[in-house]
Order: C-alpha cells, then sequence, then structure tokens
C-alpha cells in the first residue's frame, strides 16, 4: 500500500455504510475527501505528489472544480509556483458571476486536479469548460480513482487519467 492510501485509512477518510455518490448511484462505502484534504500531513504528502508530476515549464495553470479541489489546487500552486484558478460547478449568482475564479487565457496548458473520481463526469465537465475558454488541458489527475468506470471514460474522451491511488488496488477498503 502506497504512502498516500496509508495516510488517507489513518485519517478516517474512509467510511463504511449506505451513501449516495454525486452520480446518483449507491455504494456501501464513501471516500470522505474532507476528511483527508484537511489533515495537514495527508494534505503536504498529495500536493507534493501532484507537484511531482507536474513541470511548471509545461503548465501555465493548476485548476480543479470546487469545492474539494480547492485546498489541493491551492496547495500544488503554492509548491509549485503555478497559478490556480477554481471551476465552480454552476454560475453564481452575485458579483461577477463567474464560472472559473482565477484566469485561464487563450493557449494556456492547464493541470487539472481532482479529490475522488467515480465516473470521471466532473473531470470531463470541467475541461470542457477550461476548453471553451481556449484553455489546454495537459494533465487530468485525481487522488483517489474509485475504479468504477473514470479511467476509460476520461480516455474515451482522449486524455489520460493519472491517479495517486486506485481502490481495490493501492487503496483496500475492505480492512477498514
Amino acid at each position: 500500500m502506497s504512502e498516500i492510501a496509508e495516510k488517507i485509512k489513518a485519517a478516517g477518510a474512509i467510511k463504511k455504510g449506505k451513501f449516495k455518490l454525486s452520480n446518483g448511484s449507491l455504494t456501501d462505502y464513501y471516500v470522505d475527501k474532507y476528511v483527508f484534504e484537511t489533515q495537514p500531513d495527508v494534505l503536504s504528502t498529495v500536493a507534493d505528489e501532484i507537484a511531482a508530476r507536474i513541470d511548471p515549464d509545461d503548465v501555465d495553470v493548476i485548476a480543479g472544480p470546487e469545492l474539494g479541489a480547492v485546498p489541493l489546487v491551492t496547495a500544488v500552486s503554492l509548491r509549485t509556483g503555478i497559478p490556480s484558478a477554481y471551476i465552480r460547478k454552476g454560475k453564481k449568482h452575485y458579483g461577477t458571476q463567474a464560472r472559473i475564479e482565477g484566469s485561464i487565457e487563450k493557449g494556456q496548458r492547464v493541470a487539472i486536479v481532482e479529490d475522488v473520481t467515480t465516473t470521471g463526469n466532473t473531470l470531463l465537465e470541467t475541461v470542457e469548460l477550461i476548453e471553451e475558454v481556449g484553455g489546454v488541458p495537459t494533465h487530468l489527475i485525481v487522488v483517489v480513482d474509485r475504479n468504477d468506470g473514470a479511467e476509460e471514460n476520461v480516455k474515451e474522451a482522449g486524455y489520460e487519467l493519472e491517479y495517486l491511488v486506485q481502490v481495490g488496488d493501492e487503496l483496500d477498503i475492505e480492512d477498514v
């Protein structure tokens, strides 16, 4: 088991029970991103690993979908010195009403960071919005892949999913 998987489990981020995921499916376990993202030692280790996968000469912006990816994006941005951007799931109805907080300009290369993925839909929606403003997604990095189709769906869309740990491989949820 990887160091990140061990830290996620030790933080108590794997919950057993009955849960409904964002895609509507039901599951008997939940990877609580807020548990592992709010623990400085876990977040630090995760940010170091993601930063190691990103060459600052090849990436202009680190971006991720609200709310779960905000701590990850911020931590990776601080480690790499690359500016960050946050992608809203919907248009806010006050202030600037922006879907992208921060700046992604036409032609900028964007590394997208996400906490947990099941089907990859949130990642692909983020890719779509970044492409709409002219950004060029170069990396799609997730901390935990639930191993429920995201890798295949992302590949089918023409991208490669990079994950730090995958359920069933590096992250065994049976012994929780």
